[in-house]
């Protein structure tokens, strides 16, 4: 089942993207999520335990001129889209906030590994979900989650109440 939803992107961030799927020839939406993933694999940068949802700058610093941007269109999967919520709730950024830093900072890794054929772990496939998992418990009458994103070393944490 797909959800059809609209993001927020900076012009940077769209340019970015359109000079990506011209080189590599990939759709817009499957570098999108290999840049989440990496984002993912580095989940201990991003990661904030308090505060606000933050979101993309309005104004430029530098300049003092509004930042463009636009809304753009795409078709995800719910289990993708579930994904996209998770990382926004851990990351505590919104999902396009989450977007644009994925996109500055891992897309040139993605675009210069497909281009060049190098067999990453990265690239394998472009399935995020890899090892994704959520579990609901409830505890004295308290519901509790669990989000997996990946395995531990010892699987039997992964059965610890």
């Amino acid at each position: 089942m797909f959800i059809y939803t609209t993001y927020v992107m900076c012009d940077d961030v769209i340019t970015l993207l359109d000079e990506a799927e011209e080189k590599t020839k990939c759709p817009r939406e499957e570098l999108l999520v290999l840049a989440m993933r990496m984002m993912l694999k580095d989940c201990e940068l991003y990661h904030r335990e308090d505060g606000r949802i933050e979101y993309q700058k309005r104004v430029d610093k530098e300049t003092g001129e509004k930042i463009t941007k636009h809304r753009v269109k795409m078709k995800v999967n719910v289990r993708e889209y579930d994904y996209y919520q998770d990382m926004r709730r851990i990351f505590r950024r919104s999902i396009s906030h989450a977007m644009a830093i994925a996109v500055r900072t891992y897309l040139a890794t993605i675009v210069e590994a497909i281009v060049n054929k190098v067999a990453d772990v990265v690239l394998a496939d472009t399935y995020p979900f890899e090892n994704y998992a959520i579990s609901i418990d409830c505890i004295s009458y308290a519901p509790t989650f669990r989000i997996w994103w990946g395995l531990p070393a010892d699987l039997d944490l992964l059965f610890v109440k």
